[in-house]
């Protein structure tokens, strides 16, 4: 089994949330929605540690793998907090 390793620095937001979302869920189930968009183990450890940014079309599947847990722009911006810290749930609100 493959361990995920968690770098000292928090590369950007859409990690440490993808992370959290990960570590969240059964091993097993979180692995085969993040393998139906294409997400292997060894690619979401190269998320997860800074080295890969995924592109615009993987931003957009691992969104809708994670329900919306990971948004398109969090992989944009500065982490908003350090690894183990408790990730917001977000509310969002739909269109008439």
């Amino acid at each position: 089994m493959n361990k995920l390793f968690l770098p000292a620095k928090v590369p950007n937001e859409g990690a440490r949330r993808l992370a959290a979302w990960f570590l969240s869920r059964p091993p097993i189930s979180a692995r085969a929605a993040l393998a139906s968009v294409g997400v292997d183990f060894s690619k979401l450890d190269r998320m997860v540690s800074g080295e890969l940014l995924p592109g615009a079309d993987d931003r957009w599947c691992i969104t809708l793998a994670t329900g919306d847990s990971v948004a398109v722009r969090d992989w944009s911006v500065a982490a908003r907090g350090r690894w183990g810290d408790p990730v917001p749930t977000r509310m969002y609100r739909r269109a008439a």
